[in-house]
């Protein structure tokens, strides 16, 4: 089994991901990946367009035809191939059972904080805090979907255990700072 590689594979299995649902251009990933993972998900247009054009020369995914734009240009539509999906596959195997952690920016600032005066370092983190905290908060309070899919739930608890965890971590470190 491969081990999840980063940006470049989780650009990919999100593509194949979303082809694997049907056929459609770049721009229609972009909205989907938008709706389904939301903020989370700002995978760029050059990423995504650089993406299918790997994928289709690794054999991955065909281009199948271009389509006029509806007031734009020319769109592109995809679909992937069985060796695409066989990738997939592995692709998410991988993303599940990966224990590597992402570089935050939050980890790059606390490397750094040296270069902060304490107050200027309380200051930011105080107010990290409290925006965490509002964000918990109405998250918290949000009516689930209904009809809510099984991985739209799972990342749902999943990013609010998150957040939780990062404002009790915060609350701990704010009372420890002079």
């Amino acid at each position: 089994m491969s081990k999840f590689k980063g940006s470049g594979d989780l650009t990919r299995t999100i593509i194949l991901g979303m082809l694997a649902g049907g056929q459609m251009h770049g721009y229609e990933i972009k909205k989907r990946i938008q709706k389904a993972l939301g903020e989370s998900a700002d995978i760029n247009f050059g990423s995504i367009y650089y993406g299918l054009k790997s994928l289709t020369g690794n054999g991955l995914v065909d281009h199948l035809r271009d389509e006029p734009g509806k007031g734009s240009p020319e769109r592109s539509i995809y679909r992937i191939t069985p060796k695409g999906r066989r990738h997939l596959l592995e692709l998410l195997a991988a993303s599940l059972t990966d224990l590597s952690l992402p570089l935050r920016s939050l980890e790059v600032g606390l490397h750094f904080m040296e270069n902060l005066t304490p107050p200027a370092l309380k200051q930011l983190l105080q107010e990290r805090f409290e925006n965490l905290s509002r964000r918990y908060e109405e998250t918290l309070n949000q009516e689930v979907p209904v009809g809510e899919s099984q991985p739209a739930r799972l990342i749902r608890e999943y990013r609010l255990y998150q957040l939780g965890a990062e404002v009790r971590w915060l609350k701990n470190i704010l009372a420890g700072l002079h």
